[in-house]
């Protein structure tokens, strides 16, 4: 068994756009993390290491997926025996148990790099229970407006979670303005990829796909656009 599978999220004319907006994204959050990492004690620096970390290293590794299990489901399928009478062939249908294999994958670029700089912006970041707050309601959030579409996978509107995730930062953190977009951010995509994707794990494998990727198909988009959102309406609301 593979252990790392190829297969892009992004495909066609529509990759051209992402990298326009890979390139917003890096632009919007380098200064705000540069802003945050001071306002938490940390040298500033870091702050280009974490905006190109959310921008283009994301865009550019969606297309790694790595299996970190498989699953194999029993299914029953038709098959024809044939039989001669006369030279002439006829076919006599009969029903053969075998098992379909399914690969369990995380998405390096959809799901791996958004998680560890949203762990890493919890570990340095003050006022972690409103975050953990915020995370919570997210994961409810996704699991209720995310669905399964066979030959998809986890589908959701990606303005969903950074809407909904900006707003309820803005109430929590009225108080320290700055760590909104944070808390945005880390919220939409933990709540996007536990609510939307690991939360449906289930319905998934009922469906028998061929391989499941957290933070793929199907969830990339509201991944990779909740980063974008995240930053960009906490920003604009800081500056209201």
């Amino acid at each position: 068994m593979d252990r790392i599978i190829i297969i892009s999220p992004v495909r066609g004319l529509i990759f051209p756009v992402y990298l326009i907006l890979s390139l917003i994204l890096l632009v919007i959050s380098i200064s705000y993390f540069r802003d945050l990492l001071v306002y938490a004690g940390f040298p500033p620096s870091l702050g280009y290491a974490l905006a190109v970390e959310i921008s283009f290293l994301s865009l550019a590794l969606s297309p790694v997926n790595v299996v970190v299990k498989e699953f194999e489901n029993p299914v029953i399928v038709p098959e024809y025996d044939v039989m001669y009478v006369f030279g002439f062939p006829i076919y006599v249908p009969r029903l053969e148990r075998s098992r379909v294999k399914t690969l369990f994958a995380f998405n390096i670029g959809g799901a791996i790099i958004p998680l560890l700089l949203s762990i890493t912006l919890l570990i340095l970041m003050p006022e972690k229970i409103f975050v953990l707050i915020d995370i919570l309601v997210l994961i409810l959030i996704s699991k209720v407006f995310s669905k399964v579409v066979n030959g998809v996978g986890v589908v959701m509107n990606p303005l969903i979670a950074p809407v909904f995730s900006v707003l309820l930062s803005y109430i929590l953190f009225f108080h320290e303005p700055i760590l909104v977009p944070m808390s945005a951010y880390v919220s939409s995509v933990i709540g996007t990829l536990v609510g939307a994707d690991l939360l449906n794990t289930k319905k998934i494998l009922e469906a028998r796909p061929q391989i499941i990727s957290v933070g793929g198909m199907g969830t990339f988009d509201g991944i990779f656009i909740s980063g974008l959102l995240s930053i960009f309406l906490g920003q604009l609301l800081i500056s209201l």
